[in-house]
């Protein structure tokens, strides 16, 4: 997989869900050129779920929807799905090294 931009996003302290949606998602049209529609369908997602994610209307997806949107649907590293996860109330992906 190659990297999308060589400047990370960097979550903010008490960032939510959504705001890293958005930033990860505007991110992707920027660089990609894909729109929503066509996340969606890379993530195997209804459209219109992934829409009321991005807006904040849903606000408690899935762990296996956020691994779907984030990994397939906005192709982000593994650093950003944890990221993800976490501000979803989710464990990572993968243990940070100090408890490894």
């Amino acid at each position: 997989m190659t990297t999308l931009d060589p400047i990370r996003v960097q979550p903010v302290d008490g960032e939510s869900l959504t705001e890293l949606l958005q930033k990860f998602g505007e991110r992707v049209r920027r660089l990609k050129g894909k729109i929503q529609a066509q996340i969606s369908r890379d993530a195997w997602l209804d459209e219109s779920y992934v829409s009321r994610l991005f807006s904040g209307e849903r606000t408690n997806p899935s762990r296996d929807a956020l691994v779907l949107l984030g990994a397939w649907g906005l192709e982000l590293a593994v650093e950003e799905v944890d990221e993800l996860l976490m501000a979803a109330d989710y464990k990572p992906l993968v243990l940070p090294a100090s408890i490894r």
